[in-house]
């Protein structure tokens, strides 16, 4: 990735990933589902299957939480012509119901296969492997 195409597709690529975190964290799930196909492949703590099993399961798991806070780091990127893969690790921060509960942290790392559609990157496919938490 030398030229400048390829960097601002790789740009865009870091954009959509941090989008998804942000969505996560507003609760937003319109936010969440528009970084992925529709036919997205999906495997991690919430589903296996589809993006569809995870988006169906997310508000549930948002429930028992009073806030999340996600920290990306930045993705390692690979782009090529129109598909591209990222690793992005992340830190996840949990805020309980009950405060003297405390808050749950989670290590993940997200591996991505992306594809250029119509209207930008989206994530063609998902796994999420869970690094290390603490609660």
């Amino acid at each position: 990735m030398t030229d400048a195409a390829g960097l601002l597709d790789a740009l865009a690529i870091r954009d959509l990933i941090y989008s998804y975190a942000r969505g996560v964290d507003r609760r937003d799930l319109d936010l969440v589902r528009s970084c992925f196909t529709a036919d997205c492949g999906y495997e991690g703590a919430l589903a296996t299957g589809r993006i569809a099993d995870m988006l169906a399961a997310l508000p549930v798991a948002m429930a028992r939480y009073r806030s999340t806070l996600h920290f990306m780091g930045e993705p390692a990127i690979s782009v090529d012509g129109d598909r591209a893969q990222a690793t992005t690790s992340t830190v996840a921060y949990h805020v309980l119901p009950d405060p003297a509960a405390g808050i749950r942290t989670v290590a993940v790392r997200y591996e991505d296969e992306l594809g250029r559609t119509p209207d930008g990157w989206r994530i063609a496919s998902r796994r999420v492997f869970r690094m290390w938490g603490a609660a």
